[in-house]
């Protein structure tokens, strides 16, 4: 708008230009990286003097050749369009329901170790305002610890190397990884342990000695590169495998994070798994000492996560189980809306009721059940057998299932004598032709 012929608004583009304001007094204005609007103060608009309506058409005639060249609304909408676009975009890393964070660069590790160095003493003046950082960090420090302990090598692995999220002041340092892990794999891992530690147990090549505590309270931290770069780690425990007998997971069992670039995961997000059936035998065999032997549900009848739930609703312990706090706390008996002395229909149980008795039917046996859980009475029974020789078929019978008692089939000794003296009894053979059921498949793959 330009009434009186006097600009109110006049936009600047980046640099330095002279905007000439109400007074005819030329200002610089600084280079700015962003559109800036310069507002006039309103007030009457003067008439020139006479003789001087050259200049002012000259003026006007310099701020419409100003307005063609910088205030075209084209131009303007094109800048501010860059502008907001390059505003939003800074340094932002788009991640998921719309949040976008500041995208960091990953930071060598000699960058925090330098860090820590020259940290190292405190009492040093120029550190006398990170204290109070510090000190704020010290209520971060368990869960810190809690994420190093978390990712600390397994003895198969002689190193690892993790990813670190620290503060600038090297006041507290976070590991920002989990570790993710494939069930079979890590438990036949375990189990491969199992037997190593065995043998350590004898040999003794993998422990030191050490003295608690390992450092002063006044002891400065002691430098990485200088004290523990070069220490060359100890040996990875890892079991001899067959090359022939355990190929399906020779090349990758003791790796970190196996399997990442093949198609059984599904990607170094490592959430889902499907292994082939080779892989899942040998897995099995490699764990076998830490799997259970027991694969009957009914051996822990009473002692399952319902019958836990029960037990702390009615405020019980389980003989042998753990112990709760109770679920509903200031409850009076005498609040009962019926009791044995009121209800016509209770049934009046003279000695204490044993704590099994109210777990296993909490509705028969309690007064007030809240928030109780019926449990499972009874699975049907297991019929699976162990084999103790890796050699034997899949599937065979195992003397154990059903036997057939044998002194049934006798009757007495006399008749066995005859039956064996008769000789006119022809001996039973099969046709050629018979064959058995399922003869052309195999009985194990």
């Amino acid at each position: 708008m330009f009434p009186g012929g006097q600009p109110q608004f006049i936009f600047v583009p980046p640099g330095s230009v002279s905007v000439p304001i109400l007074n005819q007094v030329p200002v610089m204005m600084q280079p700015a990286p962003f559109p800036v609007f310069v507002q006039q103060p309103t007030q009457r608009p003067m008439l020139p003097p006479q003789g001087s309506i050259p200049q002012q058409q000259q003026q006007q005639q310099h701020i419409s050749s100003m307005q063609t060249d910088y205030m075209t609304d084209d131009r303007l909408q094109e800048k501010a369009r860059r502008w907001q676009q390059l505003q939003t975009k800074r340094y932002a890393d788009k991640r998921r329901f719309g949040f976008s964070d500041i995208q960091k660069e990953d930071m060598p590790a000699e960058h925090i170790r330098k860090i820590i160095r020259d940290h190292g003493d405190m009492t040093n003046r120029k550190f006398r305002h990170d204290k109070r950082v510090y000190l704020g960090s010290l209520k971060y420090m368990p869960h810190a610890i809690y994420k190093l302990l978390e990712n600390m090598p397994m003895p198969w692995e002689q190193i690892r190397n993790v990813k670190v999220i620290y503060h600038i002041t090297g006041a507290i340092t976070f590991v920002n990884e989990i570790p993710w892990v494939i069930e079979p794999v890590f438990i036949a891992q375990w189990g491969t342990m199992w037997i190593m530690m065995r043998r350590e147990k004898r040999d003794r090549r993998h422990f030191k000695r050490m003295r608690f505590p390992p450092f002063d309270d006044e002891e400065p931290p002691l430098d990485y590169a200088d004290n523990i770069l070069d220490v060359e780690p100890l040996e990875a425990i890892q079991l001899q495998m067959d090359p022939e007998e355990d190929k399906s997971i020779y090349e990758w069992f003791y790796d970190h994070k196996p399997l990442t670039d093949t198609k059984m995961v599904n990607g170094t997000t490592y959430r889902r798994w499907q292994l082939s059936l080779p892989v899942l035998s040998t897995l099995y065999r490699m764990g076998n000492q830490l799997l259970t032997d027991l694969v009957d549900d009914n051996y822990f009848y009473l002692f399952d996560l319902k019958s836990f739930f029960t037990a702390k609703a009615l405020n019980v312990a389980i003989p042998g189980g753990p112990k709760f706090e109770p679920l509903v706390k200031d409850v009076n008996p005498n609040d009962e809306d019926w009791n044995e002395f009121n209800d016509i229909n209770k049934i009046i149980i003279r000695q204490p009721i044993r704590t099994e008795y109210r777990i296993a039917f909490p509705y028969l046996y309690n007064s007030y059940p809240f928030k109780v859980y019926l449990a499972w009475y009874h699975t049907p029974n297991v019929v699976f057998i162990k084999t103790e020789d890796p050699d034997l078929p899949a599937f065979y019978f195992d003397p154990l299932i059903n036997p057939i008692a044998h002194r049934h089939t006798i009757k007495s000794f006399d008749t066995q004598i005859d039956m064996l003296d008769d000789d006119d009894e022809e001996e039973f053979v099969l046709p050629e032709e018979f064959e058995p059921l399922l003869t052309e498949l195999p009985l194990y793959t």
